[in-house]
């Protein structure tokens, strides 16, 4: 496959596929024409000519590429839904490709269990692999067996060894409590998965604010989904109508419990305030447009392919861990709480 037959098969010009795949954040063409020239590329398995590039590089030699694996950590029903996985995903192929890496990635664990099921899979080929999602840390050391190189990249702190690159949500769902208690919001509710740091963050918010920690302001959901979101608030609403503002697990989340918001006749914001995370841009494109913590997303790709290239290179030896930063995007979904703390009425 060359440049030539790319182009030709997207309907676009040799220029523009080059522009695409060599300049990062290019203009060069819409984020529809973007996305069809890489789906091309990962469909045939391209890679730049080697000699042209030399050229390109007056003549220096070029690095032998290497593969890279991604496992894309979470339950089907997220992936389906939200934009988060493909988000990064796409930013770590493009990193890649600009490193001389080739990426490969599965959805399942399976594949990583016995040397069989790697053969089976066709993949597992590699020294190197990149985690995204929702990883427990319990599975590292099976990993370790397979991989030389790992690099973890989420939004969970993991206690394990191995290279991290994190928008630590814990901390961001923390300030969000001092966000909400600084608008006046005494109720503050959570709507996420017990055993990862957002939970933790939401727990040590309120310690830091003064406020107990209350079971009716908490449900526990499995998927981080729209459905997850829906049925996550018509059961908090039930628990409890005394609820000024709700923090959820992540966008996709949120959207589900504006949804059941509807449903139910309740306001949102004069009556509920919610708030998401990752700033997904589904959240402007539903009514009220939802706040959101913004996670830089495309940041957090690059950084893990960098991480990696960085260890492979000898440029560390010892496990390190890379923070980016967020902050609160405020939309339509979120005001101060103007109500007393009695019953909602219904």
């Amino acid at each position: 496959m060359t440049l030539k037959e790319i182009a030709k098969e997207a309907g676009v010009s040799i220029s523009t596929v080059s522009r695409v795949l060599n300049q990062p954040n290019t203009k060069a063409a819409s984020a529809q024409v973007q996305e069809r020239i890489w789906n091309i590329v990962r469909k045939t398995g391209y890679v730049p000519n080697p000699v042209a590039r030399e050229l390109r590089h007056a003549l220096q030699p070029t690095p032998v590429m290497q593969s890279i694996y991604g496992l894309i950590a979470c339950s089907p029903g997220e992936v389906r839904d939200d934009p988060f996985f493909p988000r990064i995903i796409s930013s770590i192929e493009q990193e890649a490709f600009q490193s001389n890496f080739v990426l490969k990635y599965t959805y399942s664990m399976l594949e990583f269990q016995t040397p069989a099921a790697a053969r089976q899979s066709g993949g597992c080929d590699s020294d190197n692999l990149i985690i995204v999602g929702r990883f427990q840390p319990s599975l590292l050391n099976s990993m370790k067996k397979r991989f030389r190189n790992i690099v973890y990249v989420g939004l969970n702190n993991l206690e394990a060894e191995c290279d991290q690159v994190l928008c630590d949500c814990f901390f961001a769902v923390r300030d969000t409590v001092r966000y909400f208690y600084d608008r006046n919001h005494r109720n503050i509710a959570f709507i996420g998965a017990e055993q990862e740091g957002r939970y933790r963050g939401y727990l040590e918010g309120l310690r830091l604010c003064g406020l107990p920690p209350c079971p009716e302001h908490l449900v526990q959901i499995n998927t981080l989904s729209m459905d997850g979101g829906l049925q996550g608030m018509k059961q908090l609403l039930s628990q409890n109508r005394n609820i000024t503002a709700v923090i959820c697990a992540n966008d996709m989340t949120a959207i589900g419990a504006l949804r059941a918001c509807k449903e139910l006749g309740v306001q949102v914001p004069d009556e509920i305030s919610i708030i998401g995370i990752n700033d997904i841009p589904n959240v402007r494109y539903v009514q009220p447009k939802i706040s959101s913590i913004h996670v830089p997303l495309d940041e957090m790709g690059k950084m893990a392919v960098r991480t990696l290239a960085d260890r492979i290179n000898g440029g560390h030896q010892l496990p390190v861990k890379i923070s980016l930063p967020y902050h609160i995007v405020e939309r339509a979904s979120c005001m101060p709480c103007a109500r007393p703390s009695g019953n909602m009425q219904t």
